[in-house]
């Protein structure tokens, strides 16, 4: 049951990156898959292998819970804060944006928790939200510096 779970979480979060009116160039949004991708991976082996703040649940159907939202919900989440927030110059839907990138990401790590995915020792939900902001601001920051590659190399149509 944890696996449809996931699976109905990403793919909700992949629809709601398809159906943007305003996209970034493709190039773009490749080199911000593999930049947030790197970092979650990352995060989740210092934070949970190497410092202990968590154990990952090996049982199978749990394991594909977590890679189904380490790699799929939280990346298109994070791709489609990228673009709206990059793309769009009003500030109502920027903040829109942030608060949906937010919350979703909090649900979903507190769906990560309740299912036994991600059995928490020393981390807690202020930990989450502080992860959560630093790899908001640093999609941003990689998204500002591709688009700004997209337009000095040429890569836009």
């Amino acid at each position: 049951m944890v696996i449809v779970i996931f699976i109905l979480y990403a793919w909700f979060c992949i629809q709601v990156l398809m159906n943007l009116r305003l996209k970034l160039p493709l190039a773009v949004n490749l080199l911000l898959f593999m930049a947030i991708e790197v970092v979650l991976t990352n995060k989740l082996t210092i934070s949970g292998h190497n410092l202990k703040l968590f154990q990952i649940n090996q049982n199978i159907p749990h394991f594909i819970a977590l890679i189904l939202h380490n790699d799929f919900t939280i990346t298109f989440i994070l791709i489609a804060f990228a673009n709206v927030f990059l793309l769009s110059s009003k500030t109502s839907v920027r903040t829109c944006i942030v608060v949906y990138a937010f919350g979703v990401q909090l649900l979903l790590g507190w769906e990560l928790s309740r299912n036994q995915v991600l059995i928490y020792k020393e981390w807690n939900y202020l930990n989450e939200s502080l992860m959560i902001l630093l790899v908001m601001a640093y999609t941003l920051l990689c998204g500002k510096i591709f688009q700004w590659m997209a337009s000095k190399e040429g890569w836009i149509r």
